[in-house]
């Protein structure tokens, strides 16, 4: 009598891909069963009001909480953060009543017509769907979103730092482009921008004691900051789309980034499981997550977390991330407060001028060979 023996092949593994360092090669697998293991499944509210305490050990704490989040999630929501409500609803207002324009009036601010890419663009993402809007693009492109992008200006600054010739023509922000005629869009936007900086600076000096280093460690090299501010307004990608992402899977190269999003939802944060969580809006809150780069001078203590958008509401989603990090021209290398004799830097120093004036070089050499679709 003979007999069959089934073979069960393993379930064929599963990986979720996602943009770094200028690939879309990454990957995570997605873990389950026995495989799973211990990770966040929702994103921590903390409340940052002892960030401005004058007792140290105060201040200390909190730093130590923060710290503890940005080591095992990268992301958290942040209240009590000293920014005005008030001010808040006037930005989002501000960007739908600016995306609302008819398209030729935006593209007045075209990024293409400045040298540092400050300015409205149009993103785009190729699929087999074939629709064509509006725009004379790729028959094959559909809409993704808009978005309106300014810059550090010095000028603006709560803190005016005393600059070269030479470093001052590092903030790029001198070369944003603004709606003519519109003088409180510009007014209200530098008002935003202003009271970020002063939230930002406070942040890193929260960073700064959660790693272990001194509080001021930080503060010779934000004092004429890399920061870059998107009023963005996503398209309503429909179900079933053969490209659902609004925002497509990817980590922030900077230091860190303060998000300001409306009501709809649509955030997703990626755990080590390969399943993402939702990061559903709270008002009064800020979303705040760790960068590629605060996660290379860490040491890799702090995990800079990949997250996508997908807008499926059937409404327009608005959203306002600010991107912080180091003066444009300083050479910053790992925290020496993150190494030990068992543990060295893994990392030599950056320049995050040279990087992120290397990433324009290619956006316009893209744009140049009628390449039209990005990934935010």
């Amino acid at each position: 009598m003979s007999t069959t023996t089934t073979i069960v092949a393993p379930p064929e593994q599963q990986y979720e891909y996602y943009f770094r360092d200028g690939t879309n090669d990454n990957k995570r697998e997605i873990l389950t069963g026995d495989k799973a293991v211990e990770t966040f499944e929702e994103i921590p509210v903390i409340d940052v009001g002892n960030i401005y305490s004058k007792n140290l050990e105060e201040r200390r704490q909190k730093a130590e909480e923060v710290a503890n989040v940005c080591k095992t999630v990268g992301f958290m929501y942040i209240k009590n953060h000293g920014i005005s409500q008030d001010l808040i609803d006037e930005v989002f207002e501000l960007s739908r009543k600016y995306h609302d324009q008819p398209l030729e009036v935006k593209m007045k601010e075209d990024v293409y017509k400045s040298e540092t890419l400050r300015g409205y663009e149009v993103h785009y993402t190729k699929t087999s769907e074939g629709e064509k809007g509006e725009n004379p693009v790729e028959a094959d492109a559909l809409l993704k979103k808009g978005s309106f992008l300014y810059s550090y200006d010095p000028d603006n600054d709560p803190q005016p730092p005393q600059l070269s010739p030479e470093q001052r023509e590092l903030c790029i922000g001198i070369h944003n482009q603004w709606p003519e005629n519109w003088p409180e869009f510009r007014t209200k936007l530098l008002l935003y921008q202003a009271e970020l900086l002063k939230l930002s600076r406070a942040l890193l000096r929260t960073f700064a004691l959660g790693l272990g280093a001194e509080e001021n460690y930080f503060d010779s090299i934000v004092t004429a900051p890399f920061i870059s501010i998107i009023l963005q307004n996503y398209a309503t990608r429909p179900p079933g789309a053969e490209d659902p992402d609004s925002l497509g899977a990817h980590s922030d190269f900077e230091t860190f980034t303060i998000l300001l999003q409306d009501m709809l939802g649509g955030l997703e944060i990626l755990n080590k499981n390969g399943v993402y969580v939702p990061a559903k809006p709270i008002r009064g809150t800020f979303v705040v997550n760790v960068g590629d780069f605060l996660q290379r001078i860490s040491n890799d203590q702090f995990v800079s977390t990949v997250h996508r958008v997908r807008n499926t509401s059937g409404l327009s989603r608005y959203s306002v991330p600010f991107f912080f990090s180091f003066n444009a021209g300083e050479e910053v290398s790992v925290v020496p407060a993150c190494t030990s004799a068992d543990h060295p830097a893994k990392y030599g120093p950056r320049n995050l001028h040279e990087y992120t004036a290397e990433r324009r070089r290619i956006k316009k050499e893209q744009h140049e060979q009628g390449v039209h679709h990005a990934l935010g």
